[in-house]
């Protein structure tokens, strides 16, 4: 029997090496720029994002994965299994969930006997990443789709996201901003935002704010060491935008104050960028 085919939408973050160890399909996003449509990840990098961002007369905007984008590969994959799991954005963020049901129907009405299981991840960026890993190593290992199932379902309500923002006012504009943003701001205090920490329904919450870079990244390792058991390693992914050192910054102070089975660093994709602005960010469970 052929393993258990995995798809999930471009804001994952993992690296490119494990989105090819693991054989992950991805579905892009779009984003609009001064009225181009680029693919996430495909037609534009991290590095162009920000090299275009700054000289940018309109704020950029994004698009889901089109029905069509699912489809496609929901038909490739058809042709070497007949099961499927995708795994999607937290629903209550986005429009990709509702975009890769339609893609569901229509595959599956082409393709009697395949089936594909949707699953609402209730988070983004690298929580995400690290539900869509797992599943991909039970995929591989040549698990049932029900054991995939499981051990995604299982990861759902273990995954954090947090970041440090230099401004709310992309995710204010973008629809996304805890209910209690404020949209006056005060110069060099940094807001926090968390997925997975206060609440399970997969939005975003506010868990305040710090004055300075620097206390903001210590806030964000202390959380993590709030809502993990400490007692068993941790499972940690590093997510910076323009300024790479400071995921190194950030990526150095966990590694000293945490004992991680793995960690990984990566940038934001620019379709996540345009939500969050300059920032910093960590995803993370505990086994």
């Amino acid at each position: 029997m052929s393993k258990v085919g995995i798809v999930t939408d471009s804001t994952n973050c993992l690296p490119a090496d494990l989105i090819k160890q693991y054989d992950i399909h991805v579905a892009p996003y779009h984003l609009i720029l001064e009225g181009k449509v680029y693919l996430d990840q495909i037609e534009i990098t991290p590095a162009e994002f920000w090299k275009m961002f700054k000289g940018l007369k309109n704020l950029p905007t994004t698009g889901v994965p089109s029905p069509g984008s699912y489809a496609d590969i929901f038909t490739e994959l058809a042709k070497s299994t007949n099961d499927i799991v995708c795994l999607i954005i937290s629903h209550a963020l986005s429009a990709a969930y509702k975009s890769a049901t339609a893609a569901r129907e229509m595959v599956m009405a082409e393709h009697p006997g395949l089936n594909i299981e949707l699953i609402d991840t209730k988070n983004s960026v690298g929580a995400l990443g690290f539900v869509v890993l797992e599943a991909a190593r039970a995929a591989q290992a040549g698990k049932s789709l029900n054991a995939v199932v499981k051990i995604a379902q299982d990861m759902i309500p273990k995954v954090k996201y947090i970041a440090a923002f230099d401004t709310l006012k992309y995710l204010i504009r973008g629809g996304r901003a805890p209910k209690s943003a404020i949209v006056g701001e005060l110069v060099g205090v940094k807001p926090l935002i968390g997925i997975g920490i206060l609440s399970d329904n997969g939005l975003v919450d506010s868990l305040g704010r710090e004055r300075g870079k620097k206390k903001a990244m210590q806030r964000l390792v202390e959380l993590v060491k709030e809502h993990t058991d400490t007692d068993n390693p941790l499972h940690i992914m590093v997510h910076y935008t323009d300024n790479i050192e400071d995921g190194e910054k950030l990526r150095e102070m966990v590694i000293a104050q945490c004992n991680c089975a793995e960690i990984y660093m990566t940038d934001l994709t620019p379709v996540m960028t345009t939500h969050t602005g300059p920032s910093v960010a960590l995803s993370f469970y505990s086994d």
